[in-house]
């Protein structure tokens, strides 16, 4: 899901992140890209004036999962089925 993207924080910057994912206003950016056919419409800035990360609902919610923001349920346990990537188990 998260195919290519790395987050490397310090811890402050990580409470930070968190705060601001967790202020995210979903429903007013799923209503504003309403009339777009992209799949992902909710952005989150990034300290880069050029880049922008856009995420679809499920990717959001999986993000907050990450981050603590939504409690994880111990059957969401991921297999390698799961992964949507191609993985080699060496």
């Amino acid at each position: 899901m998260f195919n290519n993207v790395i987050f490397q924080f310090d811890k402050n910057q990580l409470l930070k992140f968190r705060e601001y994912v967790s202020n995210i206003n979903i429903d007013y950016w799923l209503q504003y890209g309403s009339c777009t056919t992209q799949r992902r419409k909710i952005p989150i800035q990034t300290f880069h004036e050029n880049l922008v990360l856009v995420f679809d609902l499920f990717e959001i919610n999986e993000l907050k999962k990450l981050l603590g923001i939504y409690k994880l349920d111990k059957n969401d346990i991921l297999s390698p089925e799961d992964i949507d990537y191609t993985l080699v188990l060496n």
